[in-house]
């Protein structure tokens, strides 16, 4: 009996924890929605107050209106997939490249000092100058965004792994010494876990630099997806459906950024308590 009576107990304890978490959850949020709140009435004041014409500045009804009809004819979801698994794919290659690149190169000073001047030089040169070279490798479509994302992830995240391989404390190499570890478990066990902070720090950088750079293919090469959705949308001087595609890409940069945040976090709290 005493069991049996038990378990409702413990479901309705499980279940306030969960109502708890879930109100937790919402409450954390409601600043950003009142944020957000505030931003579209401040919007619809401007368009009214300012008595502005729709072509230079639509309000959000009919922005949200022209969302509708993208949507509806299905506009909106193909642009997007188009972007996101260029994207995607780019960012996958890149970030593994970027890592072995960033790794190697830190632990070996000849490759250091012979391949981060050019790396500094590709990091320095605007994304908008590498897109003929990238059309001269892939051509026109989803390839040339994919090789696009690819460098622009790369080279960053090369650059901040080289550095974290470099700073590691020199007391965990010795420590590592002592006990007689060999340079692959050197390497394995001490030089890349405590790079990790640096590798989601590189990451981080190396998505928004990957984010411009499969957008500036699209806007210059009229390639599928959200950006050339942006520039069709203002050459037809249709302004309230270039604000449709604009939203989407804010939302998808206020995704990747909060994704990184949280890695980077993860990788910083790891660090902390290997320390201790």
């Amino acid at each position: 009996m005493a069991t049996s009576s038990s378990i409702p107990a413990d479901l309705e304890v499980g279940a306030r924890g969960t109502k708890k978490a879930w109100w937790r959850a919402v409450v954390a949020r409601l600043p950003g929605l009142a944020a957000f709140a505030g931003l579209i009435l401040a919007w619809q004041l401007v368009v009214v107050i300012g008595d502005i014409e729709p072509l230079l500045l639509p309000g959000p009804a009919a922005v949200a209106g022209e969302a509708a009809e993208v949507w509806e004819v299905g506009l909106l979801q193909g642009a997007f997939l188009d972007t996101i698994s260029a994207l995607g794919v780019g960012l996958a290659l890149g970030i593994a490249a970027g890592i072995v690149l960033g790794l190697v190169i830190g632990a070996l000073p000849r490759a250091d000092v012979a391949a981060t001047p050019y790396l500094w030089g590709l990091f320095s040169t605007p994304d908008i100058a590498l897109v003929p070279i990238v059309i001269l490798w892939f051509g026109f479509g989803t390839t040339t965004k994919v090789g696009m994302v690819f460098l622009a992830v790369t080279i960053p995240l090369a650059l901040i792994c080289k550095d974290g391989v470099r700073t590691v404390d020199e007391s965990m190499r010795r420590a590592a010494a002592a006990f007689c570890a060999s340079r692959r478990d050197m390497f394995l066990k001490v030089i890349v876990p405590a790079t990790l902070p640096s590798i989601a720090t590189g990451i981080r950088n190396g998505m928004s630099r990957g984010f411009v750079g499969v957008l500036v293919v699209e806007m210059t090469v009229g390639t599928t997806g959200l950006g050339r959705e942006v520039m069709y949308a203002m050459r037809q001087y249709n302004t309230a459906r270039m604000f449709v595609f604009i939203w989407v890409l804010v939302f998808l940069a206020v995704v990747l950024i909060t994704v990184t945040k949280r890695l980077e976090s993860y990788a910083s709290r790891w660090r902390e308590e290997v320390d201790l």
